[in-house]
């Protein structure tokens, strides 16, 4: 494969069904790749990315914002700088209780989409 290079704002928002106003701009997908997928996931002011499992690794970082992680079964505070490790198996979720939009960069492996 080439080496890519892409402008995250250059990628249209994308609203996740599953989620309450939650969006993700794609870097990398399955398409590119099958070891990760690479997202930039907006969390919008009360929205929430409802607790869920995953079967594979997810690891995201917070970039703008703050919440309330699902972090072990416990609500705890994730801000600017936070990053979170859930690993295949785990319940894991993120409201938004800020006053403004969060902003992550996610990544998944193998690739989920």
């Amino acid at each position: 494969m080439d080496t890519i290079i892409k402008n995250q704002e250059s990628i249209e928002w994308v609203k996740n069904p599953k989620h309450r106003d939650v969006f993700l701009r794609h870097l990398t997908t399955s398409k590119e790749n099958d070891r990760l997928s690479a997202h930039i996931v907006k969390i919008e002011k009360e929205g929430e990315i409802i607790p869920h499992i995953h079967e594979i690794l997810e690891v995201f970082y917070v970039m703008k914002g703050e919440g309330d992680a699902l972090v072990n079964g416990e609500r705890v505070k994730a801000a600017v700088g936070d990053c979170i490790i859930a690993h295949p198996g785990e319940e894991h979720g993120l409201i938004n209780t800020g006053e403004e939009e969060i902003l992550l960069y996610a990544v998944f492996s193998p690739a989920n989409c």
